[in-house]
């Protein structure tokens, strides 16, 4: 089983693998967050963290590989009544678009996905 089978099996199931609050130290983080602009929340899985961003006031881009995921994610922030354009990418090929964000969050990517080489 490849990481992305790994990761869509464990998205895959009822419920959310890590919960639905945000990281700990991202919420520790919080003063230091500007009170508006864009957000990159890098492997969001199932938006916790990119969810939580929203609510700050952020104008939030969660990438992430898992279209399990993501699905969950689109119900947590339609839950939470707040907008988050999701797309559906692996974060080690995406082109980063240049100066684009205000704020770059990742949280537990895991090194495994990286390409050889890399």
């Amino acid at each position: 089983m490849d990481e992305y089978e790994r990761w869509e099996a464990r998205f895959a199931v009822p419920g959310y693998a890590f919960g639905k609050e945000p990281n700990e130290f991202l919420k520790s983080c919080k003063s230091l967050l500007p009170l508006t602009g864009r957000a990159l929340a890098v492997a969001d899985g199932e938006g916790r963290n990119g969810v939580w961003l929203a609510e700050q006031g952020l104008n939030v881009l969660a990438v992430d590989f898992s279209p399990s995921a993501q699905r969950k994610a689109r119900a947590l922030a339609k839950e939470r009544h707040v907008d988050v354009t999701f797309f559906e990418a692996d974060v080690h090929e995406w082109d980063y678009p240049q100066s684009a964000f205000d704020v770059v969050v990742e949280i537990s990517l895991n090194s495994a996905l990286r390409p050889s080489g890399a």
